[in-house]
């Protein structure tokens, strides 16, 4: 009655002795929450930067709206530690420390300022130690000031920070800024329907064109937290109890006993739950934090690697998939195993 979807250890298959430790990375979103799998038992969130504000400085206070889910889930996906799940749906960089960067007013469009802001935060406040920035927003196509945003993934990564974006959404456009970057490593999307065999891996309809993207990561039945106290946790809590309740009952099988059943397993999949606190979701929102999580292992595995390198090695051990023209998969899948293998024989 009750989905079952592996996490993205199973499914990525990784080495597990690496998690990001000693590794900082950067989310730009459009807001946070301070999440238990971030918190617990280890607070890892280095600083919370609103480059919205007049004045964007690091701060440890975050805004606990429920409009921060978005930020929160690609957050989680990566870096957090499955806190809420007895450590089942935890990122690969699970001992990552992380530093969050609002980057979108609440009900407003993306700004190309606000992301031009977001990307300089690493080199403005280099103390906080940040590698890898893992960014999910864009502007809109065209928008006039695309070329500043491209320039401030250049002075990022030039300054030694891998720069991780999401391609998009939108399978009919090519990706718009800061993922047409040339510098950044732009990640469209695949969708392994939430199996560990690889032979039902397809595509997942994201944005390509102009030599983007360089590689596709799990755009789908991705697992992460919902925000604490929002309608759908709430609704996750009761339902789960309720079906607890009604599977522990020593009932004879009965009509009205199995429709409620029914009924109640038909909501939790149509609402996507697939925990108490946890649900799955969808887009290269989420695939682009994937493989920051992933950058994460291979920099705890060989500190010393630049972007560069970092790129090397996740596009040089990438997988194609069959039948796939390049312009929408770029190198491939990506292999987490073979990437950090990678790294490794880079070390000494």
């Amino acid at each position: 009655m009750r989905p079952q979807i592996p996490s993205l250890v199973e499914r990525l298959c990784p080495i597990t002795r690496y998690a990001g430790r000693g590794v900082c990375i950067a989310f730009v979103d459009s807001g946070f929450f301070p999440h238990s799998d971030l918190r617990l038992p280890r607070g890892r969130i280095r600083a919370y930067v609103d480059v919205t504000r007049d004045e964007p400085e690091p701060r440890e206070l975050l805004e606990r709206k429920a409009g921060s889910w978005h930020g929160t889930m690609t957050t989680c996906c990566a870096a957090g530690n499955g806190y809420m799940s007895g450590g089942r749906y935890r990122g690969l960089a699970s001992e990552s420390d992380v530093v969050l960067i609002k980057s979108k007013e609440d009900g407003e469009d993306v700004k190309a300022s606000h992301l031009v802001s977001a990307l300089g935060v690493p080199l403005r406040h280099d103390g906080l130690g940040v590698r890898v920035m893992s960014v999910s927003l864009g502007v809109d196509p065209g928008d006039a000031q695309s070329e500043a945003i491209h320039s401030a993934v250049d002075a990022a990564v030039k300054a030694g920070i891998v720069v991780v974006v999401a391609a998009g959404n939108v399978p009919d456009r090519a990706p718009s800024a800061p993922a047409s970057a040339k510098n950044a490593i732009t990640v469209g999307g695949y969708d392994d329907g939430a199996t560990i065999d690889g032979g039902d891996d397809k595509p997942w309809p994201s944005s390509h064109g102009n030599g983007k993207p360089d590689l596709l990561a799990p755009s789908a039945w991705v697992p992460a937290p919902m925000v604490p106290g929002t309608l759908e946790a709430r609704e996750a809590h009761a339902l789960y109890d309720l079906l607890g309740v009604l599977e522990e009952m020593s009932l004879e099988p009965n009509a009205v006993h199995d429709e409620i059943l029914v009924q109640i397993a038909a909501r939790i999949t149509k609402q996507k739950y697939i925990a108490r606190d946890y649900q799955h979701v969808d887009g290269t929102s989420f695939a682009a934090p994937i493989v920051s999580s992933i950058v994460a292992q291979m920099l705890e595995a060989n500190p010393k690697l630049g972007p560069a390198d970092v790129r090397e090695g996740l596009l040089h051990t990438a997988r194609k998939l069959d039948g796939v023209p390049d312009e929408i998969q770029g190198a491939g899948l990506i292999n987490a195993a073979a990437a950090v293998q990678w790294a490794e024989s880079r070390a000494g």
